[in-house]
């Protein structure tokens, strides 16, 4: 078994990555896409549309051709450069492409094109003749199939364009003459993309220079500790100030140290880090804001410290501590962004406690590779792409895979990642009204901000006119003592799980809002038992729960349900996803044509049948419920 694997795992591979910049300032084009100072089309046409949401660039085609979006850039094509830029697939089907363009004018263009299918060419078209191939279409691992993003970068070395996909190198073609200057984004039939950066470096007097080298594998660099220090210093006033609880509290002057661990196989070169807090208020100091923090090689398994100060006032009132590194190499080729996750009057491991040692990763190496060339399911692929209008519709879609205090919920970030291309394409539900969140972004204090009174769904809901969709996967658990059912987001203890976010809760919260109709999905069972049949209540046997339906109001909120009574949700490991949300996926897309005469009644009977039946050949019983005061309601409502 592992000789079958190694056959398609190479240890090293020879690519020319990392570029190495010479002039300081060779960045011609750097775009995060916060506003549109470089000038991107946006619009709209009777075939798609572009525009600029949120950090991102949206660019929507409905035709059968395909569509184009380009800048002008002051690029020189003899001299050495990159183009690089992430993108997002967000709708359309698998074996159409997407990618980017370059070296376009009056009479013609080059493309660097990928599809989902883990596909890619390069193609030079000249206006009037039929495009030529100058990289047939050809087949690499190095395209994510687990996530919807892929960075794509073209390279001039001397005479050579090189080609990336991922970071990792895949082909490379001699130099072509530009027909212009003009680079961008292209997109064929029917499909939907979000580019968060665009990077042009090159300059036409000082061109940049190009160093090839061997690397085996990437950094990837995770902050999974953090520790504070809240005791008076009495030798240093000026430092640390509080009772030493353990616990930050108004008015506290605190020391926070984050570890910051290389779990990649690459060495992170010339680390800094900068911190950044995203809130405006006076009550809260931080005098490190603008420094940067040098904390040079992080080899695999190493890991830096990282400590500065903050200071609250007796009047801060905000539970949230909104804290985020911004970690990178300064040459600009690796950086993460990541939240700490501290809160207000919680407690915090005491930086005396934390346990934390090199780690030896490369003996998971084929493991960790072999997970990341996982097939995909036949639900993963060809995602319908309806005429449905959501435009009225709010989508909330959370996926808690790996937890703070909690067992793993095996492949629940693939089923809410997949989900949410099913909002985008098979609903027709727009970017901005669907709030996502997998693992560490599905905090407590993000589940109060969307469900709350004055919070995300009830701000932009509409009485009588929106249609609200919930997706969950993740933990739920039973309080022992009120045998009340809590979903557990990613900071809470299921051994705690009243702190979690109530069942009840969220259905009297969704009632209220008074929408037009309410769907929520829950791939996730209250028995106090994982996927993986692991108790998640310590010390205790399953608690037999039943969901409460009181307080359901509302006439049109439906509820559909993994699994009853004392049961627990399945993964199906076979096709990567829990067993529920496969044959929710599944019927929405074998229905998909028929989805607005489709009842709520109708879906739950197609998705219970097929997930009691591929129970039963798992050797385990499962059997998804459907609550609601209006089970026959049209499952879109428009």
């Amino acid at each position: 078994m592992n000789l079958k694997f190694k056959l398609f795992i190479p240890l090293f591979l020879l690519i020319f990555g990392n570029s190495t910049i010479a002039q300081e300032n060779s960045a011609i084009v750097e775009d995060g896409f916060s506003n549109n100072d470089n000038q991107w089309w946006v619009g709209r046409s009777k075939t798609g549309g572009c525009e600029i949401i949120r950090g991102e660039y949206i660019i929507k085609y409905y035709g059968d051709k395909s569509w184009s979006s380009n800048i002008h850039a002051a690029l020189n094509p003899n001299s050495d450069f990159v183009i690089e830029s992430r993108i997002s697939r967000l709708s359309g089907t698998d074996t159409n492409g997407f990618g980017l363009t370059w070296g376009k004018g009056a009479k013609g263009y080059y493309n660097f094109i990928i599809t989902p299918k883990g596909k890619f060419y390069v193609r030079k078209v000249e206006y009037g003749e039929k495009g030529k191939y100058l990289i047939r279409w050809k087949k690499t691992q190095h395209i994510s199939q687990s996530s919807i993003t892929n960075k794509l970068r073209i390279q001039k070395s001397g005479n050579e364009i090189i080609f990336f996909i991922n970071d990792k190198y895949v082909a490379k073609i001699p130099h072509q003459p530009f027909f212009g200057d003009q680079l961008g984004f292209m997109v064929y039939q029917k499909q939907q993309i979000a580019v968060d950066n665009f990077i042009v470096y090159g300059n036409p007097n000082n061109p940049v220079t190009l160093t090839p080298f061997v690397q085996a594998v990437s950094p990837n660099l995770e902050i999974r500790q953090v520790a504070i220090n809240d005791k008076q210093d009495i030798e240093n006033l000026k430092s640390t100030s509080g009772n030493g609880n353990s616990i930050i509290e108004p008015g506290e002057s605190v020391e926070v140290t984050a570890f910051v661990q290389n779990f990649g196989l690459g060495i992170a070169k010339n680390v800094i880090a900068k911190i950044d807090l995203d809130v405006d208020d006076r009550n809260i100091s931080f005098p490190d804001k603008y420094k940067t923090f040098e904390l040079g090689d992080i080899a695999s398994g190493e890991y830096k410290k990282l400590t500065f100060f903050f200071f609250t006032s007796r009047r801060y009132a905000s539970q949230d501590l909104p804290f985020k590194v911004i970690l990178s190499e300064k040459s600009g080729v690796y950086k993460k962004e990541q939240e700490l996750g501290l809160k207000m009057n919680e407690r915090t491991k005491n930086v005396v406690d934390v346990n934390i040692s090199k780690l030896n990763l490369k003996e998971n190496a084929d493991m960790k590779q072999i997970v990341e060339i996982i097939e995909l399911a036949d639900v993963d692929k060809d995602i319908p792409v309806t005429n449905l209008n959501g435009e009225k519709t709010l989508a909330v879609v959370i996926g808690i895979e790996n937890y703070k205090y909690a067992p793993t919920v095996d492949y629940a970030k693939r089923d809410a990642q997949v989900f949410y291309k099913y909002a985008l394409s098979v609903f027709g539900i727009p970017k901005e009204n669907i709030y996502f969140l997998t693992d560490r972004e599905a905090t407590l204090g993000e589940f109060n901000k969307i469900f709350s009174k004055d919070g995300w769904l009830a701000r932009r809901a509409v009485e009588n006119e929106s249609n609200i969709m919930v997706f969950y996967a993740g933990h739920g658990a039973p309080d022992v003592k009120s045998k009340s059912s809590y979903l557990i987001p990613y900071d809470i203890d299921p051994n705690y799980a009243k702190t979690g976010f109530s069942l009840n809760h969220l259905y009297a919260a969704l009632s209220g809002i008074k929408a037009k109709s309410v769907m929520v999905f829950l791939d996730a069972c209250f028995s106090g038992i994982s996927r993986t049949n692991e108790m998640l209540l310590a010390g205790t046997r399953s608690v037999i729960i039943k969901p409460e339906s009181s307080a359901f109001s509302g006439k049109n909120v439906a509820v559909l349900a993994a699994s009853s009574n004392e049961e627990y949700s399945s993964a199906y490991p076979g096709k990567y996803h829990g067993l529920f949300t496969y044959y929710l996926l599944k019927t929405l897309k074998e229905k998909s044509y028929n989805l607005p005469s489709l009842t709520v009644n109708e879906l739950y009977e197609n998705v219970s049948k097929d997930v009691i039946k591929r129970a039963g050949y798992l050797d385990k019983q499962q059997t998804p419920s459907l609550q609601g005061n209006n089970k026959e309601r049209l499952l879109i409502m428009q």
